[in-house]
């Protein structure tokens, strides 16, 4: 059965490095790292369809992107830039900052679809950060049978 999957490519990442490094000193403690990195996505299938949530806080619908190109299809974000932009605002009192975990951040998501999706009626609805897609399967062609006829 196919389904639809995140796509790795094999390229080794920055990241991959220092996640490798980090898991050998923290050991599982890691995973909190990478799930703050990328927004968590839940992946379902009902028998016409597949479903996709990803969890976008903080985005705007103007700041994610969908792309498919052949069987990949593609969510990234641009940075927030919020933090920033108040910083810069002449009518806001200037800010020190005591502690500043929220930082401007880019995603980019790809996952492999199966080849029995149909991709010109995938549907996207972005609400309160949260991001869903339906992504429909081609019908199954159903086996018909043929009278005989006779002359």
């Amino acid at each position: 059965m196919t389904t639809l999957t995140t796509y790795r490519p094999r390229r080794v990442s920055v990241f991959d490095e220092m996640d490798r490094m980090m898991e050998s000193m923290l050991g599982n403690g890691l995973s909190n790292v990478k799930a703050s990195r990328y927004p968590a996505v839940d992946v379902v299938e009902s028998e016409g369809s597949f479903g996709l949530s990803v969890e976008l806080p903080g985005y705007a619908k103007d700041d994610v992107e969908i792309k498919i190109d052949n069987n990949l299809l593609t969510i990234s974000a641009a940075e927030i830039k919020e933090a920033e932009d108040s910083k810069k605002d002449k009518n806001k009192e200037a800010v020190r900052y005591i502690m500043h975990e929220r930082a401007g951040r880019s995603f980019t998501r790809t996952f492999v679809l199966p080849k029995d999706v149909d991709k010109e009626k995938i549907e996207a609805s972005f609400t309160n950060g949260l991001l869903e897609l339906v992504i429909p399967k081609v019908p199954k062609a159903e086996p018909k049978k043929i009278d005989i006829k006779i002359k």
